[in-house]
């Protein structure tokens, strides 16, 4: 990493850092860096020809250097029928690395039980992405984090007070061998050496122990290659005081758009991440109480990412709303730094599954975390949301991704060149990526919380050997939210393209032609500058370019895929150069299968598999595709000068019919008449009792229990043999705490009022919660029994002649236990028809859940965005309506709120149920 000063500058305003103009001169005559090889300790390469090898620098595939891209999503937390869509949506985005934690706490809840099925099917996730051919990289833990509960580790060893976690006390050790072994019979045959997906294992998570805690670091790849774990990368994460055992991990690194686990209520106001700069050492990442000042060789390892934040996970006490630019941005300036390989966490988000004892997300009361997260809810605002929704994130880094899949082997070896006390929100970040004569400008006016000044006439000046590069022509105007790529004696067959101000994408190789596909940098003038040399001739907007120039300069520049500049070698082959516009970059496609290349523009999300089965999906009622190098099996238009052929899709929406109403935990519960029902218990001094046993069965314990009642006269209560000592208030509504006075299995609960010889009743609910979520109600009804006796009977008195209680036939006005609570009722078949069916929701409140049934299926903390829920993912009918209730604030809520709330309301406000159309096409192979 080599870092320059910055230099002519005109009218700089110190205070702001705005500038009316700016010349910014880059000496990349520079030395090459050493690259040092084979010092690092990893494990099987692979085959032979495709050996994954890694230096200091960068990482190599047969030899030649590479950029890949790393996206995480969580098996354990997504529908195993949609890993193999979610895995085709990241390719198709260009992800080349999929990540997955794998959570200790999913897979061995109960001690020694380990469950391997449904999803959490470790291995036929690694096969998916194996037939879809992405790479895969397991992070094994056994601590992992992840917002998971304990993070990942199993109830059951945290209660082992005897075992020193995440130490090599052996007790620990016993168990994280029995793991391991267990792990790795999942991923037996699937690792690269064995032609499997496996490129790479992560070894614990954040371990933040120093020099001292390297030996377990040790110890823990041990136990992996014990159990034949043989990979060509073992990995770390790097940043705060990570124990690094040298050359036998690499640490890798990250970066987040905010931090919803810090603990406090500020406006975050500065963040490295949006900074061209060093990755060492971010302290923005996990808690910010814990630091450290040990520093390992870290010259030794490549800049390489495992957490970089497309989005973030909502907190309790931190509601941040993510911008789709956030993501595209911090993966920019990583590159922009020199990091060879940009990995995103999560990059597809998910849904926490619900444990037997008790639900698995991290949060503070009961696991004694730092943090509260939703219970099922695991979105994290990322790029593929937790329904499969594509999210804006998405689109903005396909572009980027494309053009390091296509020009890593050139950017991988470059150096970058940075200035110096450059980090000020509102300065202008660039940098310069050189290898020899050529390389790649990167500058980025984005700073999330900040609307940055324009950065008026700026200029580039670059000193590459003897030449000298001056871009653009004139001066420009870099404007807010402006993030670009730019090349600088990029070789276009034999050509040389001297620079554009437009960012590469990717090329095409058809049978006549290379197409190189660049888009434009909004609010700058698109131009190209090629060099003379073994041009044959040169054609923009039809019209030949005059031979006599030394260099021809291209600005007048028609955006779009009619009209591209045509650049003819004197070897004789053509380069069509298009430009698009922003927005057709983010509908751009990119596919590779074996050694076909297919390319797209497309209203509609596309995906492929291995059989080029070409799948476009959305919520449009039309979209087209433009195949730019292919054929499609079904009827389309071949547009006039590129010979494309245009497609277009006609979607038919069957509305599904949906009915959102009130609901009260009350409405079926019954009134219960308390009157004497005869001549002997007409008695001033008897009693009437009401009688209910019922069995209580959940593998959970309970977590809470309220008795919602509702009486017109004096009551006592005993539970399980214990008299509740709560006040009970005749005429009022009365939520009674049970909790402490339930159990599993078998309960009784005895009401006893006073004699009443005129028609009163009582009503009520019991709400029984357990700590996996589930919930039950019992409701007053017929199933209750009574009696009437002058005694109260003792708990191991059998009483006689209990009956069937009378229904008391009125209606109590304005009585309702539950306000925030709401009944949707779908159309099911209509459901069925649609792959994927949203359901849109926006609120006032606190929090939200949704049940059907008992189960809790779906829930959201509310940060100010609509929230979805997939319906075609749970089991809706008209037994079970989908059930939501809504949680007020608290008086004067402690929450950080990028968009402030209405605190008073509480209620759904609307809800939109949006069906997702999907066609399939079968792609012939290139054919322009």
């Amino acid at each position: 990493m080599i870092f320059i000063t910055r230099s002519i500058f005109a009218f700089l305003l110190l205070s702001s850092f705005s500038f009316f103009g700016q010349q910014i001169s880059i000496d990349a005559n520079i030395e090459p860096p050493i690259i040092e090889k084979e010092h690092l300790n990893m494990g099987n390469s692979g085959p032979e020809g495709k050996e994954i090898t890694i230096n200091n620098k960068f990482l190599s595939l047969g030899g030649t250097p590479m950029v890949p891209v790393m996206g995480e999503i969580h098996y354990s937390r997504f529908n195993k029928e949609k890993w193999e869509n979610a895995i085709l949506k990241m390719k198709a985005n260009g992800i080349n690395i999929i990540a997955t934690y794998v959570f200790w706490i999913h897979h061995e809840e109960t001690e020694g039980e380990f469950d391997w099925k449904g999803n959490n099917d470790l291995r036929l996730f690694i096969e998916l992405c194996k037939k879809h051919r992405v790479w895969a990289y397991p992070r094994i833990g056994p601590w992992c984090h992840g917002e998971a509960r304990n993070g990942g580790f199993p109830d059951w060893i945290m209660k082992h007070n005897d075992v020193s976690l995440r130490t090599n006390d052996p007790k620990y050790l016993f168990y994280v061998d029995r793991l391991y072994h267990e792990i790795s019979k999942q991923l037996e045959g699937l690792y690269y050496k064995d032609g499997g997906p496996i490129i790479g294992v992560q070894l614990e998570n954040e371990y933040w122990r120093g020099k001292k805690g390297e030996e377990h670091i040790l110890k823990l790849k041990q136990i992996a290659l014990k159990y034949g774990i043989d990979v060509p990368m073992y990995t770390v994460t790097g940043w705060r005081s990570a124990s690094v055992p040298e050359n036998e991990v690499i640490p890798l690194w990250g970066g987040y758009p905010t931090a919803p686990w810090n603990t406090n209520l500020n406006t975050i106001k500065t963040n490295e991440s949006y900074v061209f700069n060093l990755p060492i050492n971010d302290q923005s990442i996990g808690n910010e109480e814990s630091t450290g000042k040990y520093r390992p060789n870290y010259s030794l390892y490549p800049y390489l990412t495992c957490e970089l934040g497309v989005g973030n996970q909502i907190s309790e006490h931190r509601r941040p709303i993510i911008d789709p630019m956030d993501g595209v941005t911090i993966a920019t300036s990583s590159v922009a730094s020199g990091s060879n390989l940009p990995g995103y966490y999560v990059f597809a988000g998910g849904l926490n599954p619900i444990g037997k004892y008790s639900t698995l997300e991290e949060d503070k009361l009961e696991s004694g975390y730092w943090n509260e997260y939703p219970d099922i809810s695991y979105d994290f605002q990322a790029a593929i949301r937790e329904t499969g929704e594509i999210a804006p994130s998405y689109h903005k880094l396909k572009p980027l991704h494309y053009f390091l899949n296509e020009f890593g082997e050139l950017l991988a070896p470059m150096t970058p060149i940075i200035p110096m006390d450059n980090n000020a929100p509102d300065n202008l970040q660039y940098s310069f990526r050189v290898n020899k004569s050529s390389g790649f400008l990167f500058a980025s006016n984005y700073y999330r919380g900040h609307t940055k000044s324009i950065k008026k006439n700026v200029q580039f000046t670059i000193k590459l050997n003897k030449d000298l590069v001056v871009l653009p022509s004139k001066p420009i105007n870099i404007y807010d939210k402006t993030i670009f790529i730019w090349p600088v004696n990029l070789d276009i067959g034999k050509t040389v393209l001297k620079y554009a101000t437009a960012q590469p994408i990717c090329t095409i190789d058809n049978k006549k032609t290379t197409d190189w596909y660049f888009f434009e940098t909004k609010g700058i003038d698109t131009e190209y500058l090629f060099d003379n040399k073994n041009i044959k001739e040169l054609k923009v907007n039809g019209a030949k370019q005059p031979e006599s120039r030394k260099q021809f300069l291209i600005n007048n520049i028609q955006l779009g895929i009619d009209n591209p500049i045509l650049v003819e070698a004197v070897d004789g082959h053509l380069h069509r150069i298009f430009t698009l516009t922003k927005e057709q970059s983010e509908q751009f496609w990119y596919f590779k299968n074996d050694n076909n290349e297919f390319a797209f523009l497309s209203s509609a999300n596309l995906v492929m598999d291995e059989k080029l089965q070409l799948q476009a999906f959305s919520t449009n009622q039309e979209d087209n595709i433009i195949a730019l190098n292919s054929d499609l099996q079904h009827k389309g238009e071949t547009l006039k000068n590129t010979g494309f052929k245009k497609y277009i899709i006609n979607n038919t929406v069957d509305k599904i019919e949906s009915k959102l109403e009130t609901y009260d935990i009350l409405q079926k519960a019954k009134i219960l008449n308390l009157a004497s029902e005869n001549d002997i218990a007409k008695n001033k001094l008897y009693n009437k009792q009401f009688f209910k046993d019922f069995n209580i069965e959940n593998t959970a314990d309970i977590r809470k229990a309220t008795f919602y009642l509702y009486t017109e006269t004096d009551c006592k209560i005993r539970i399980n043999n214990k008299w509740l000592n709560q006040n009970i208030l005749p005429e009022e509504k009365n939520s009674l705490d049970f909790t402490g006075y339930l159990k599993k299995n078998q309960n009784s609960v005895l009401l006893n009022f006073p004699y009443i010889e005129n028609d009163k009743g009582f009503v009520g609910v019991l709400e029984i919660e357990f700590y996996n979520s589930d919930k039950i109600y019992i409701t007053t009804d017929n199933t209750w029994l009574t009696a009437e006796q002058y005694k109260i009977p003792a708990s191991w008195d059998v009483v006689q002649n209990k009956k069937e209680p009378v229904l008391l036939n009125k209606k109590i006005e304005n009585l309702t236990f539950s306000n925030y609570r709401y009944k949707l009722s779908l159309d099911e078949n209509k459901l069925k028809k649609y792959k994927n069916v949203y359901l849109r929701i926006d609120y006032d409140g606190d929090k939200i859940q949704c049940r059907s049934g008992n189960k809790l299926i779906a829930d959201n903390f509310n940060n100010q965005t609509t929230w979805s829920i997939n319906l075609n993912n749970i089991k809706t009918n008209s037994k079970f309506p989908l059930l939501f209730e809504l949680k007020p604030f608290e008086e004067d809520p402690l929450i950080f709120f990028d968009e402030q709330p209405s605190f008073s309301e509480v209620k759904i406000k609307s809800i939109e149920i949006v069906p997702e159309f999907w066609t399939s096409f079968k792609v012939n192979k290139n054919n322009i």
